[in-house]
């Protein structure tokens, strides 16, 4: 049944009666193209999967709104250039906050490793010198780096 319907049907069905089968036919007839219009504009492939799924989820909340005769895939287009724009705009951005995350964890393994050395230092030597001679010899002949 949801072949035949035409996608201005499928729209109207899905926001007047929440249709998920309308959304999901929807999705099917044009994922592909919206995907490949994202993938020329952003350049990457996981952002161009970001960029459809932000289309679709802006299809959904807007779905409603659409006028008599709204051809869709115009909108989709328009739209997907548009997330893909500020896709784009917000990409140094997401890769700058990685970055600082990154670093802020790197910092704290550094932070916990040196307490654990710290906790460590005052046995170490103890230790050493409680082993059998040939032990401590062998130890004691290992470079440290």
């Amino acid at each position: 049944m949801m072949q035949s319907m035409d996608d201005w049907n499928l729209i109207q069905d899905y926001a007047q009666t929440g249709s998920e089968t309308a959304f999901a036919e929807l999705a099917h007839r044009h994922i592909d193209w919206i995907y490949s219009v994202a993938i020329r504009q952003v350049g990457d492939p996981h952002l161009a999967q970001d960029v459809v799924q932000s289309v679709f989820v802006l299809l959904a909340r807007k779905a409603g709104g659409f006028r008599p005769g709204t051809l869709l895939g115009g909108w989709l287009f328009r739209t997907t250039c548009f997330v893909s724009k500020c896709a784009l705009r917000a990409e140094p951005r997401r890769k700058h906050r990685e970055n600082q995350a990154s670093a802020m964890m790197t910092d704290q393994q550094n932070q916990e490793t040196e307490q654990v050395w710290e906790q460590l230092v005052p046995h170490l030597d103890q230790a050493v010198a409680a082993l059998p001679k040939t032990d401590r010899t062998a130890i004691t002949l290992t470079k440290v780096r």
